[in-house]
């Protein structure tokens, strides 16, 4: 019996001294601070608002894209001005009523931070992205499908689509986007 409590003190004590011995490793060195960038990302300039006849054209590209076939997307397609305000709404048949709301966000948001809409989504994906919630009020919308139209290097507008899952709506929207030039 005797025997055993000196083998259990033993362990004890040699479990208390390695803790402590590894306790008092130095601590690893933190990284060193990303460099600062010279230019500022995202720095395109706007230019003239989208006209509606113009985003007309933008939406049929989205809406035939969404439709080919096998694909049945339905779709809520947004498309805005420089500011962010609408200019032109369609709702194919039995979308969700949801995706109505959410895709004008995508393109506000699209439009008024210069950049589309992937990029917040796969911000808030890591743990450094918790901050994109505090960039505007209401804040951007972190989901694909919201893209910027550039012509002659100017944003001239955005297009928002929901109502698929997410890389969906980024395929239809980018559809829209590309006959913008």
């Amino acid at each position: 019996m005797r025997r055993n409590t000196l083998a259990i003190l033993a362990t004890c004590a040699a479990v208390t001294i390695c803790g402590q011995a590894q306790a008092q490793q130095p601590a690893a060195a933190p990284a060193a601070p990303a460099a600062v960038p010279d230019q500022m990302p995202f720095d395109i300039p706007y230019g003239n608002s989208i006209t509606a006849d113009r985003a007309a054209d933008v939406v049929k590209a989205i809406v035939a894209e969404a439709t080919k076939s096998p694909r049945n997307w339905k779709l809520a397609i947004s498309v805005v001005d420089t500011h962010g305000e609408l200019v032109y709404f369609y709702k194919m048949d039995n979308t969700q009523q949801g995706s109505v709301t959410i895709s004008q966000n995508k393109a506000r948001t699209a439009a008024r931070l210069r950049r589309p809409t992937q990029i917040f989504s796969n911000a808030m994906q890591t743990p450094a992205g918790a901050y994109v919630a505090t960039l505007d009020s209401p804040p951007p919308t972190a989901s694909p499908g919201g893209i910027p139209l550039i012509e002659g290097g100017k944003i001239i507008g955005a297009v928002g689509c929901s109502g698929a899952m997410g890389d969906q709506d980024a395929a239809a929207c980018k559809a829209g986007a590309d006959t913008v030039k």
